[in-house]
């Protein structure tokens, strides 16, 4: 079979159709792609097959569209012998990816990824006081333009810190300057509690939105001067008044109406001031928690405790292996270190939940948790895992730590329940101190180290929608084959045992 001659007009026609694969990702099927690179690359599926050795019928199947490759040894086979450049090579991954989940599926996962491999702890910041001077000594009411609508916003903060009452009340978009204005704030040494409203869509391909909501609104999750609630419906505060602005910020002393594109604003006072915050907190009570920060030992338990027991899995992403179901009480007595006036009720928390889990595992409900290579030497060298959170205990030794990876071994010899699995961190870069533990969609919490050493932040996903798309993480790591398989984790494991005993 002669070589196919390209001239430039076959290079310009290649040249479009990968741009318009690119732009229209979405509707570019996996079989149209496959079939597309192997008739412009010299080869028929007769050849392909037989320097691949797969059976050519099952070439011509996935171009049919009527099989898919169970796995991505195939399609590397495939690329390999086409000598597919790197932008082909991953569009044509991309499009297994999508035929396998649909395309708005796929999108989300991606998004939750990379949220995870971004996370980061907000750092504290100096005071953020700022100095606000009006013409004549006299606010101005309105604000025409965006940097106005700003000045107003600084003027709404500056009351509620510099008021009796330090709260401020807010609706308003997620991803905007006047939410970094409020962030920073939040963030400094002045006191400031945000109360904000926000909104879930419910539509089925519009839950994109909802994770970028979350991504958006992090940074003030962290925050334990801020709570954010949530109503499923379009929510506008003010709709039943006679102004024509959707979006809120106010104070005890003063609210400000913001348009819907942000550019112009009212400033409220006095009786209109004291019916838009009435009104505004009488939506908020009715409204449910988005997520909750969790801080404090007596948080953790109380949390923990008013989970349900009867759940059939539990999986934990961390950036460190899980340990808990391989401590044992004279273990958790040595290395407590949380305040002493909750020490009895702590040391008992951590036995019950050590507890709970192992009954879980011999229960022969599936416990499993995705950890990194990287993890686990940094679980060696410092004695920490982001699993337990900081304040509760003092590192591990070097012993310790062998003692719970060789009891990690033995737990997944006795319990085919029991499994656990290395991350391949080149495909999914799992944070250092970040771990997420789910179960059965009842539960979604994310634990990620502070701004020291010491301390942790746990963060509990409770919308519910939200919720099942960060449980779906287990979709993203089969479907980009992000980690190895039991068997070599588990020698991995022991290797790492043996080399440091």
């Amino acid at each position: 079979m002669k070589n196919k001659t390209f001239n430039s007009n076959n290079v310009i026609i290649i040249t479009r159709f990968f741009e318009n694969v690119r732009i229209h990702m979405n509707k570019v099927r996996f079989p149209v792609l496959l079939d597309y690179l192997i008739k412009n690359h010299t080869y028929n599926n007769k050849k392909l097959a037989q320097e691949t050795g797969i059976d050519r019928t099952v070439i011509q199947k996935y171009i049919s569209g009527a099989r898919l490759p169970s796995s991505y040894d195939n399609i590397e086979l495939i690329a390999d012998k086409l000598t597919l450049p790197e932008e082909e090579r991953n569009m044509l991954y991309d499009a297994y990816k999508i035929e396998k989940v649909g395309y708005e599926k796929y999108e989300q996962l991606k998004l939750i990824k990379k949220i995870i491999e971004n996370i980061s702890y907000p750092k504290k910041i100096d005071d953020y006081d700022f100095d606000i001077s009006y013409q004549f000594n006299n606010i101005n009411h309105f604000a025409t333009t965006h940097q106005s609508l700003l000045i107003l916003v600084r003027y709404v903060i500056d009351q509620a810190k510099n008021g009796n009452d330090n709260n401020i009340y807010a609706y308003l978009p997620d991803n905007t300057d006047i939410i970094d204005l409020i962030s920073d704030n939040l963030n400094s040494s002045s006191p400031l509690y945000l109360n904000l409203l926000t909104n879930i869509i419910t539509v089925e391909k519009a839950q994109i939105d909802n994770i970028k909501k979350f991504e958006n609104l992090l940074p003030l999750i962290f925050l334990d001067n801020t709570q954010i609630r949530y109503q499923y419906e379009n929510l506008s505060l003010i709709q039943e008044t006679n102004f024509s602005y959707p979006y809120c910020i106010s104070s005890p002393s003063c609210s400000l109406l913001i348009n819907s594109d942000l550019s112009s604003g009212i400033l409220i006072e006095n009786e209109g001031n004291n019916y838009i915050l009435k009104q505004f907190k009488e939506t908020y009570d009715k409204s449910m928690l988005f997520c909750q920060n969790i801080n404090s030992a007596t948080e953790i338990i109380k949390y923990y405790n008013s989970e349900s027991k009867n759940i059939n899995y539990v999986r934990s992403f961390s950036y460190e292996p899980c340990i808990v179901p391989c401590l044992d009480i004279d273990l958790i007595h040595k290395r407590y270190q949380g305040p002493k006036e909750y020490g009895k009720q702590i040391i008992d928390f951590l036995i019950q939940y050590k507890n709970q889990e192992l009954q879980h595992i011999k229960n022969g409900s599936k416990f499993s948790f995705y950890f990194t290579k990287s993890g686990l030497q940094s679980f060696y060298d410092t004695g920490r895992v982001s699993e337990i959170p900081n304040q509760f205990y003092h590192p591990f030794s070097k012993n310790d730590v062998i003692l719970l990876l060789s009891r990690t071994l033995n737990l997944a010899r006795n319990y085919d329940s029991y499994r656990f699995y290395l991350i391949n961190e080149a495909k999914f870069n799992i944070p250092n101190k970040f771990s997420l533990v789910l179960n059965d969609e009842t539960e979604a919490l994310i634990t990620l180290g502070g701004d020291n050493n010491d301390t942790s932040v746990n963060i509990a996903i409770l919308e519910p929608i939200l919720r099942r798309e960060f449980c779906s993480l287990i979709e993203l790591i089969d479907l980009e084959d992000s980690y190895y398989d039991f068997e070599y984790s588990f020698n991995y494991i022991q290797k790492f045992i043996d080399s440091h005993k």
